[in-house]
């Protein structure tokens, strides 16, 4: 049987060049942003995505709020909205660390005079006021926030400007925390998917990226960021536009499924060729089936699937045939959307019109 000792496993590493930035902080910035990312397929699967456009004077608003809620005990939905919750969290509490530890290597540490204000606590470290120290474990999320907020108070032109963007950003992390320990320690609370949109689109991501651009966490996006798309839409940009003023969900769930074909796209170019001919072949041995270039990776290779059906008369007879697009899946960057976020062009994509709508009736 395995058991554990200090002989197992190995530290990680901070980033090279960057003494206050930890690896797994970015690892989890990843994940966090991948598992928001995926919330539009499984939405799209259980017909959701719709829902989220019905505003309150519609006539089907307390039908469709009540499918949301009932998709929330859906476990598909639970398992991105917990990785997405969980490693946003993870992200912020180790940046956190990470810019208290720039001020001090143990401010960050949770010591005996544990507490928030940072001016006596660097006091102590500084042996102004000489306390033992002896403690080794870092400070909870809330402690960490809290301290990074006092540091505002020394009026220290060395400070790190992040302190200030944290300090009017607070309500987000002190929320993020609430749902972090809502369902961590309780297991019976989560956000409905269109709150999960505002929440990340509106307060998450905007944080994050001023976080990044004003801290020792700059210039780093290798580490967690996805490949640039053909088009050159940044899906982040993109959903936190989306989110100002009247937030647009069908735009967000767009960007949710470019952004992660943007994380899925192949790392090596060889076999591109390869992917193609197999999308044609598919192409022509499906007649239901229309191959396109996709505007997320550039390759001949998204396949847009599509249905006929028919009305008939009181005896049976067919009165009317309509063809329709169904879904679109790439072979190369595994981009999935469907017809439900619009056609690509309303979001700003330039590329042929995707989804197809034919209406033949018959003599």
């Amino acid at each position: 049987m395995f058991r554990l000792t200090k002989e197992h496993g190995r530290m990680i590493g901070k980033v090279k060049n960057k003494e206050n930035v930890t690896k797994s902080a970015l690892a989890s910035l990843r994940l966090a942003i991948k598992s928001y990312f995926k919330t539009y397929q499984v939405a799209s699967e259980k017909g959701i995505v719709k829902d989220m456009y019905i505003e309150e004077v519609d006539a089907f608003y307390e039908f469709t709020m009540e499918r949301i809620d009932i998709f929330c005990d859906n476990t598909d939905y639970q398992e991105v909205y917990l990785q997405c919750i969980f490693h946003f969290h993870h992200f912020f509490e180790l940046l956190l660390k990470d810019v208290l530890a720039s001020v001090h290597p143990k401010l960050a540490h949770k010591v005996k005079l544990d507490g928030d204000n940072s001016a006596i606590i660097l006091d102590i470290l500084l042996n102004k006021n000489p306390q033992d120290l002896t403690e080794d474990n870092t400070a909870e999320f809330m402690t960490s926030l809290n301290r990074v907020i006092n540091l505002m108070k020394l009026n220290d032109t060395t400070i790190p400007i992040i302190s200030k963007i944290v300090s009017d950003n607070k309500q987000t992390l002190v929320d993020l925390n609430q749902l972090r320990n809502r369902v961590w320690h309780k297991g019976v609370y989560l956000l409905r998917i269109n709150e999960l949109d505002q929440f990340i689109s509106q307060n998450v991501l905007p944080l994050a990226v001023r976080c990044l651009n004003f801290s020792n966490y700059n210039e780093l996006e290798s580490y967690w960021k996805y490949k640039e798309a053909s088009s050159s839409l940044d899906p982040i940009t993109e959903i936190i536009r989306s989110g100002q003023g009247q937030i647009d969900y069908k735009r967000i769930a767009f960007f949710k499924a470019y952004g992660l074909a943007c994380y899925t796209m192949p790392a090596w170019e060889f076999d591109v060729n390869q992917v193609e001919e197999r999308a044609h072949a598919i192409g022509n041995a499906i007649p239901d089936m229309d191959v396109v270039t996709c505007f997320v990776c550039n390759k001949k290779t998204l396949l847009v699937s599509t249905e006929t059906d028919f009305d008939t008369d009181e005896e049976g007879a067919p009165v009317s045939i309509w063809v329709k697009s169904i879904a679109a899946e790439c072979l190369n960057c595994s981009l999935k959307i469907f017809p439900d976020i619009g056609e690509p062009q309303s979001h700003g994509v330039e590329c042929d019109e995707m989804w197809k709508f034919e209406d033949v009736l018959t003599e």
